[in-house]
């Protein structure tokens, strides 16, 4: 089994829907993205063996293989889009690091992209096919005729099945913001973003995380999803548009590009649970996970990303799996960052990137966490190598 290696990792500013980003479709975003990859490694565009890109709202067709037609990669590069819905970016770097480890390529491009500002309207037949077609905001998550809840009805279903409260949900949210808030001051997103050029000017930095947001604005937000409840729009994620990708390279590639960082890849694992609290996927996933590799050594990592849709789901999830929940998204998530769909994975395992790089020590392990609509939920595991002098 060959080694597979993260040796760069880049992504956009993170926007809202509507907003920056929103005349410029998924292809464009993520193909800004590889070309930075290739800038940063210095491999040769005909060396890259394949793309795997995650995207859960878009357009439909193969929008990894448009996103390489919009970058430098050349022609003879093919392509694989993944829909895992928000672990679609995640499973994109588990399916590249495979096919390194399995000897079928040597490099592998591999992230995800949501553009919901350009995602088009869905439409399907409603009852006679005849008749008019009926606008739907999404694909199911579960088969009918079971409940199929929206993402925030779930996310009240878990506050309500683990007793997690509007307090602690908007104390959570509010530090989010905060950790956000100083990365960003503190100049630690620098390195990652690729800036964007758009019609209203340059995009250099995510536009969601708010620095006057107190604990008594959040506590004066009404309940978003369910009357009565206590998931709001302070304690949730945004919508967002926005592009992430790392580059996966065998042992020798690293070598001969002289490479002084890398995440190498250890293992996924996946896991599900009930869709009705479908935010809770991440536990069986860090589960089997832990089976993999061994609670023990999961337990001593250095860096976690967990993506922190809603407060009360991450909460939760940390509580069962016995992780402080201060330890995490350390420049905060994406409560603050926000959570462009097929990309958030790729967000994940690139801050994981830079903050073990900036440690500049090896053999650090980082953990991403990931749950994702229907109740699917996948979890990964790197260790860092550096060759640089701490």
């Amino acid at each position: 089994m060959k080694e597979a290696l993260i040796i760069a990792a880049r992504r956009t500013p993170v926007v809202r829907s509507n907003k920056e980003f929103a005349r410029l479709g998924a292809d464009q975003l993520l193909g800004k993205v590889f070309d930075a990859l290739l800038a940063d490694s210095g491999i040769s565009p005909a060396e890259v063996d394949h793309v795997f890109a995650g995207n859960a709202a878009g357009p439909g067709g193969n929008v990894a293989r448009v996103a390489t037609q919009a970058s430098r990669l050349p022609n003879s590069v093919p392509a694989t889009t993944l829909d895992a819905q928000c672990a679609s970016a995640l499973e994109a770097i588990a399916a590249a690091a495979r096919m390194v480890r399995c000897g079928e390529a040597r490099a592998v491009i591999a992230g995800g992209v949501e553009s919901v500002s350009t995602a088009p309207w869905r439409m399907e037949k409603n009852g006679d096919p005849s008749g008019p077609p009926r606008i739907y905001s999404r694909a199911r998550f579960t088969p009918s005729p079971q409940a199929d809840p929206e993402m925030g009805v779930a996310a009240e279903n878990i506050a309500t099945q683990f007793d997690i409260s509007r307090a602690a949900q908007d104390e959570f949210a509010l530090g989010s913001h905060q950790r956000a808030v100083r990365a960003q001051q503190a100049g630690r997103f620098s390195q990652e973003i690729v800036p964007v050029d758009t019609p209203s000017g340059v995009v250099q930095s995510d536009t969601c995380p708010r620095e006057g947001l107190s604990a008594r604005k959040l506590a004066s937000l009404r309940p978003a999803f369910v009357p009565g409840g206590t998931v709001t729009a302070g304690n949730s994620c945004p919508i967002n548009d926005g592009a992430a990708a790392v580059l996966v390279v065998d042992a020798e590639h690293y070598a001969q590009l002289g490479s002084q960082f890398a995440l190498r890849y250890l293992g996924t694992g996946t896991g599900a649970c009930d869709p009705q609290i479908l935010g809770m996927a991440a536990v069986p996933a860090y589960q089997k996970l832990a089976t993999l590799l061994g609670e023990n050594r999961l337990r001593q990592a250095d860096l976690i990303e967990f993506n922190e849709a809603f407060a009360v789901q991450a909460l939760a999830c940390l509580a069962e799996l016995g992780i402080t929940a201060s330890t995490v998204n350390r420049d905060g998530g994406a409560l603050a960052l926000g959570h462009p769909y097929g990309a958030s994975g790729a967000l994940l395992v690139t801050r994981l990137f830079w903050q073990a790089q900036a440690n500049a020590r090896s053999e650090e392990l980082c953990l991403a966490l990931m749950a994702a609509a229907g109740g699917t939920g996948t979890a990964m595991a790197f260790e860092s190598v550096s060759t640089q002098r701490v």
